[in-house]
């Protein structure tokens, strides 16, 4: 009940500013997760990503707007955020199927995509394993990318592309030879093995680093990464990573919604830790780890 009443009150904002540039990182926190959580909880809850259900809940307004034909198309379009009628007019017809200007003429049939609510759904129970951890300073050592800030705005220029960006770091580090050199030191260990380390700043900007724990030396090739020491909630994640939800991403979902509410812990800092043992990832039964931190509340 808690978790409903909060993303109501998200559902709310957004529809009170729907016009305005979202700072993820702002509304993050009205979730009680960082910037980088917040994206796939919303998309794991609602079923579709945070930047399209803005972007269909602008257009659908955008069309009703046009059709009282009290603005103009270059208006509406800067009203709800598009830098050019151009890219305005192509993510409209994308969802109504006929342009700005035609949208103009009264009788034309368009589409409109409603504010979403929120009901209590009543399921059997589904067991959620963890451990705590103590863990002091995690040094990692791989590579470090800065992702920078992400908005609305910012977004809905590149929304086909959600998450891209990320993927393509991962493939750099997979297949640009990293991944060989980190196994050829001997890094590859448990507990962490593969590693990929999330950090969120005050600011919104997203720094992940990928790689393996430390072990003390220095590698000129590989950049050092530090995780201040914490307690951590480790739950496991089953499933292939070849299918379009990632386990992980399902798995964030469900502590957020299910387990931080009722568990006595809230999270403690905005890091996350997801840890990919050995095994075929390609498997229906590989199982991948999270790793949140945590303290008693």
């Amino acid at each position: 009940m808690e978790f409903l009443n909060i993303m109501t009150e998200l559902i709310d904002y957004i529809e009170d500013n729907i016009a305005e540039d979202f700072d993820y990182n702002r509304i993050s926190k009205i979730v009680g997760c960082d910037t980088y959580q917040f994206g796939r909880i919303f998309s794991y809850i609602v079923g579709i990503s945070f930047s399209e259900y803005i972007r269909n809940r602008r257009l659908s307004l955008a069309a009703i707007e046009l059709q009282e034909g009290n603005y103009k198309v270059i208006d509406i379009a800067l009203k709800y955020g598009y830098s050019s009628p151009e890219s305005f007019a192509r993510a409209f017809k994308e969802l109504h199927g006929i342009s700005p200007r035609e949208a103009c003429t009264q009788g034309r049939s368009l589409k409109m995509y409603p504010r979403i609510t929120f009901h209590i759904s009543i399921k059997g129970d589904i067991n959620m394993e963890y451990r705590i951890e103590e863990k002091g300073i995690i040094k990692v050592a791989g590579t470090v990318k800065n992702f920078g800030m992400w908005t609305a705005n910012k977004e809905e220029q590149y929304w086909k592309e959600q998450m891209g960006e990320r993927w393509d770091f991962w493939d750099e580090f997979l297949h640009g030879g990293m991944d060989r050199k980190i196994a050829e030191y001997g890094l590859y260990r448990a507990p962490f093995y593969q590693m990929g380390v999330i950090n969120t700043l005050e600011n919104g900007e997203i720094i992940e680093a990928i790689g393996a724990e430390s072990d003390g030396k220095t590698y000129n090739d590989l950049t050092e990464f530090e995780v201040p020491a914490s307690t951590w909630a480790v739950f496991a994640a089953k499933g292939t990573l070849n299918q379009n939800i990632h386990p992980i991403d399902m798995l964030t979902a469900r502590i957020f919604t299910e387990w931080l509410p009722s568990s006595g812990y809230e999270k403690s800092m905005n890091y996350e830790i997801q840890v990919y043992g050995p095994g075929d990832t390609q498997k229906d039964d590989y199982t991948s780890e999270l790793w949140i931190p945590v303290r008693k509340k």
